[in-house]
Formats: structure tokens, C-alpha cells, sequence
């Protein structure tokens, strides 16, 4: 729930709603319905335009009579900035959320004695929860999957991350770089000659700026013109590619429902293996590479020509947020930190153990930084307040001492450096055709390019996996392996979803689970300073940057969005030159 008062775009979407049972897997999956608008991710169920609309904000100062409150009805994140000079001079990132997954639970178990996990939160990621899980108790139980297994749960992570960074990049944030004012402007042969593909002459983009007019007629005021870069024709040459990422995006389901992922379950993510009515033979695989290929193209070049577009005019922000340290892992074995140095040679990528990771939930902050990160109530700014006492303050996760990004760039990173074939020709191409060095991955502009690579790499991997899985298929007497669990343990679930590293731990005693948590991606990316005082990396990638408008604080959104909060998140901005807080949501 948004605070009364305030104006926010709320556009229909279906969630995706996830209730399953890992005794007989019953997962239900609802893909998200794509709409040709420019806007940011889903939060609580309301989505908004990412910088585009974000009239809905309050100004606070000397002079404010009363202290807006703003009430936070589920979890939320807020990213607290202090201006100085027009600069980020501090950054405090924290908010509340559920993290004991038993509230929703209840130790529950099937016909079969085995644990049940039912009304998981909806969010994006609920299919990347439900394989956490599950693999938590396999992991329990020490179950080995069949190869086919294996094989079906990579694609099908692979095709649902393609998804994911699809809307990202085309339905969720593709106004913070594209201007729908510039777009209208442009000149549509001029357009049709930036263009790589042969069925997009002029008339394609007459009839995709006459979309565009008809949108913006009921579009709120866009994000300052002088944040925009670029010929009107590149601006149009994105948004039109924004339609045809709805249609790869249906292909990708398509594909997605001949795995068993659909609205009746997830027939690759049941405990010990596949569905026993899951039928992959040669007929069914044929249609899965028919239903590819036809996204195949957009996903593999038209998708990376376009962040090259864009990394070329937004040159700078090859030089904007950097990170310091990255962090990927994968449930089949150790994952990898990233150290980046000030060139490759001096990159250093080591191995990753679960068990080097910790939290510090009341991190030993000074005065001022306790305020912040609990938000104590002060007159000149809102004060934020949760309805119900069950969530939990936002952590600091540790990998060793190291404050970790995940996502997108970490695993592109770590696919670079260990020499995967399909991300190196990926990358190099990308970079090329952006003009950029391999440092400037380590970016806001990095983590745009990151999602693009991913996608051609992934897909280009997808294709290779099916090729396996066709012999495999017909080797294998059986899908699904044997198991039995323990009395008590502790199973850990490790998932590399679309925003980063998940994982799921699951205490098992007497037949019960006794307690199930789990550690999110933004947890990592929106952690707090830990108690030696180091940032965490939304917090060390904004700082010291230029803001130019306190109130329409571009430098700040276009980052915070690369980094991909799951849940509302409130951006303040305390501007010491004047004494004002503004405050929107991004």
C-alpha cells in the first residue's frame, strides 16, 4: 500500500503466483502479461513507470507544518542520500521484510511425510524460490538427480532468466534511457536505416510511433529532456524493438509450456526430478527449437546491438557505479567471488563456499547511521512505518569480509574469467560495438550490457542443452531418483535466479521443518554498512555521484534500477544545500 495522497500509475499485470508441494510437485506459475509501456518492475503488486513517472513525491523542509508518514503495508526497501555540492555525499539503504519463510509454512507435510510449501509471496522470482527449496531438501537428503533432470532445470532457469531480463530492459526500465518525447520526433526512414533487421522498413516505424502518440496521450510527464542522449531515431528504434520483445517474450513461453511450466505446475521443479507425465521425446523437442527460433534472433542480436547502441550515447555511465566485489553461485557445486582490479589481467576470481557467508543483523553503528538505518523519526523527513512487527530489518550479508553484488554482471563476470566461450564472443562483440573496454563492465553501464549478453549466451547454451537432452531423454529408464529423509538436518537450496543469488535453508527435525529462511538477492545488492564501516553495493556505487536535480534525481534511479529491488523501494534525497527532502519511488 502507497501513501494516501500520492498519484502512482498502477497498470494491469498478473502476478506470479507459486504454491507448491515437494512431495508431488504441484507448482502453479502465471506468466507475466506484457504491455507495451515503458516501466519499472512490479512491487507489492503496483507497477510504475521507472523515471518517467515519478511525479508522485512530496518535498520536505524547514517550513513543513506536519510529518508525512508513509505506511508500509508488506516488505520495502529505502535508499536514504545526502546531497552535498550537488553530490553524494552519504547513502543509507534499509527497509523491512519477511525472512522466515515459516510464518508461511507452518511446518505442513503431504500424504507422503514429506515437507509442503504452499502460498509462497508473490513476487518475480517465485519459481526461483520454489527450485530453492526443493533443492534445500534434496540437499538434505542427499538425493542425485538424474542427468535429464539436470538438464531440463538448466534450461528451463535459462529461458525464465531470457524472460526476465527481456521486461527488465524493454517493459520495466527502458524509459530511463529512451525518450518517448525524442521517439514521437524522429524520422521513421532515418529510423529504418539504424535497423538490423529486414522487416523493419519506414512503414514498420510510422505504425510504431503511431502507437507510441496514442500511448503518450495518456502518459505522465517524462523524466527531463536533458537527461536524454541520442537521435530521435534511436529512441524510436528502441521503443519499437519493445514491441517485439512482447512477441519473443511469447515465444519464450511457449517453449516454456512444452517443459511442463505453465499454469497447471512446473513439471521440472518436483522434488528428486521431473514430472512422471513430463513427455520430452524427440517430437516434443523438435517443437521446443521451433518455438526458439523464432525469438532466437532478437534474443541473440537484437537485443545486444541495442544496449550497444545505448552504451555508445550514455558513454559516461561506462564510469559511473562501480563495484568491488561479486558474487555467483550455482546449487551443483562452489560458485566465485570477483575481485575486480584496475584491468584484467589483475581480475581475480576465487572459489566460493556457502559457509563463508554471514549476516550481521545490528551491524555496531555509530549514532547517526543507527538513526538513518532504523529511521528515526525527524521532523523535516517521512517517517516510515510498517503494519505489522513480524519483518525483520534489512541485514548485511558478508561473503567473508566482503560486501558481494549479484545479478547479471557477477555471473557474466565469472563466465568471462572462466573462459565460457558463448559469454567471451558475447561480450567482446558487445563491447565492440559500444566503443567500451572490458573495465567498463564493472559499471552502471555494465550491468545494462550484462542482461544482453546473458540473454545470447544463455540461449546460445539452450540450444546445446537440447541437443543433449535428446539422447539423454531416451537413455534414461527414469527422470526422477530414490530418496529418503533423514530424521533431522539442515538442507541448503542454491539458485541463480535473474536478480542474483538465491539460497534457502531448511532445519529438518523429528519430520518436520522447524525453520526455513532464506537470503534474496537484494538483501546483498541493498545491503547496510556491516560494522567495520564498509558500504554495501547500491551504497558504494552511489557514491559521490553528480546529482543535478534533487528532484528528479536521474544519476541516483538509473543505478538503483540496474541493481533490480524486489520489493517497493522509497529513494530520499536529503539536499544539504537547501534544506530539502525529496522523497519518490523508484
Amino acid at each position: 500500500m502507497h501513501p494516501a495522497g500520492r498519484v502512482f500509475l498502477t497498470l494491469g499485470r498478473a502476478h506470479i503466483d507459486v504454491s507448491f508441494s515437494c512431495g508431488c510437485t504441484s507448482t502453479s506459475f502465471a506468466p507475466p502479461s506484457f504491455s507495451f509501456l515503458p516501466r519499472a518492475g512490479c512491487r507489492g503488486g503496483i507497477m510504475t513507470d521507472s523515471i518517467a513517472v515519478q511525479k508522485a513525491r512530496s518535498t520536505f523542509g524547514s517550513d513543513v507544518s506536519a510529518q508525512e508518514i508513509v505506511s508500509c503495508s508488506g516488505n520495502a526497501f529505502v535508499t536514504h542520500v545526502r546531497l552535498e555540492g550537488g553530490r553524494v555525499n552519504k547513502v543509507w539503504s534499509t527497509g523491512r521484510m519477511v525472512r522466515n519463510m515459516n510464518v508461511l509454512l507452518r511446518g505442513e507435510l503431504d500424504g507422503q511425510g514429506r515437507p509442503r510449501f504452499v502460498n509462497q509471496p508473490h513476487c518475480l522470482c517465485n519459481d526461483g524460490h520454489a527450485l530453492a527449496a526443493i533443492r534445500a531438501v534434496e540437499d538434505l537428503a542427499g538425493v542425485v538427480l538424474p542427468h535429464s533432470a539436470v538438464l531440463v532445470r538448466r534450461i528451463v532457469q535459462s529461458l525464465r532468466c531470457i524472460q526476465e531480463h527481456l521486461l527488465h530492459f524493454y517493459q520495466f526500465h527502458l524509459s530511463d534511457w529512451a525518450s518517448l518525447a525524442a521517439a514521437l520526433a524522429a524520422d521513421a526512414v532515418e529510423t529504418a536505416r539504424l535497423s538490423t533487421m529486414p522487416d523493419e522498413d519506414a512503414d514498420h516505424f510510422r505504425m510504431v510511433r503511431e502507437r507510441l502518440a496514442s500511448l503518450a496521450k495518456a502518459h505522465p510527464a517524462p523524466m527531463p529532456e536533458a537527461a536524454y542522449r541520442g537521435a530521435g531515431e534511436l529512441h524510436l528504434l528502441l521503443y519499437g524493438h519493445a514491441l517485439r520483445a512482447i512477441r519473443a517474450g511469447a515465444s519464450l513461453q511457449t517453449a516454456l509450456g512444452l517443459l511442463g511450466c505453465g499454469p497447471k505446475g512446473f513439471s521440472a521443479y518436483r522434488l528428486g526430478g521431473l514430472s512422471s507425465d513430463l513427455d520430452l521425446d524427440v517430437p516434443v523437442i523438435g517443437r521446443l527449437r521451433a518455438a526458439l527460433a523464432e525469438c532466437r534472433d532478437f534474443v541473440s542480436s537484437v537485443f545486444p546491438g541495442d544496449v550497444a547502441h545505448i552504451a555508445r550515447v550514455y558513454g559516461p555511465w561506462a564510469e559511473k557505479g562501480r563495484g568491488h566485489a561479486f558474487l555467483t553461485w550455482d546449487g551443483a557445486g562452489p560458485g566465485s567471488l570477483i575481485v575486480p582490479g584496475a584491468d584484467e589481467a589483475s581480475w581475480r576470481v576465487l572459489p566460493s563456499e556457502g559457509g563463508a557467508v554471514r549476516e550481521e543483523s545490528e551491524p555496531d553503528w555509530c549514532n547517526e547511521d543507527r538513526s538513518c538505518y532504523r529511521l528515526s523519526s525527524d521532523w523535516n523527513r517521512p517517517s516510515f512505518r510498517w503494519e505489522r512487527d513480524d519483518f525483520f530489518w534489512l541485514s548485511a550479508p558478508r561473503h567473508g569480509r566482503d560486501a558481494c553484488e549479484v545479478g547479471p554482471l557477477a555471473r557474466v563476470l565469472g563466465g568471462w574469467l572462466h573462459g565460457r566461450d558463448e559469454v567471451r564472443q558475447t561480450m567482446t562483440a558487445v563491447l565492440d560495438d559500444g566503443g567500451l573496454s572490458l573495465e567498463a563492465m564493472n559499471s552502471t553501464m555494465g550491468r545494462v550490457l550484462s542482461r544482453a549478453i546473458e540473454c545470447a549466451a544463455g540461449m546460445r547454451s539452450v540450444f546445446g542443452w537440447l541437443e543433449e537432452l535428446e539422447g539423454v531423454w531416451q537413455a534414461e529408464d527414469r527422470h526422477d531418483a530414490d530418496f529418503v529423509l533423514p530424521a533431522s538436518g539442515t538442507g541448503v537450496g542454491r539458485v541463480e535466479v535473474p536478480r542474483g543469488s538465491l539460497a534457502h535453508t531448511v532445519c529438518w527435525d523429528h519430520g518436520r521443518i522447524v525453520n526455513h529462511e532464506y537470503l534474496i538477492p537484494s538483501l546483498w545488492n541493498f545491503s547496510p554498512r556491516d560494522s567495520r564501516g564498509a558500504p554495501g553495493p547500491l551504497e558504494s556505487a552511489l557514491a559521490g555521484a553528480f546529482v543535478a536535480d534533487p528532484d528528479s534525481p536521474v544519476e541516483i534511479l538509473r543505478t538503483l534500477h540496474q541493481l533490480d529491488p524486489c520489493n517497493t523501494c522509497h529513494v530520499m534525497v536529503e539536499d544539504r544545500d537547501t534544506g530539502r527532502t525529496s522523497l519518490i519511488t523508484a
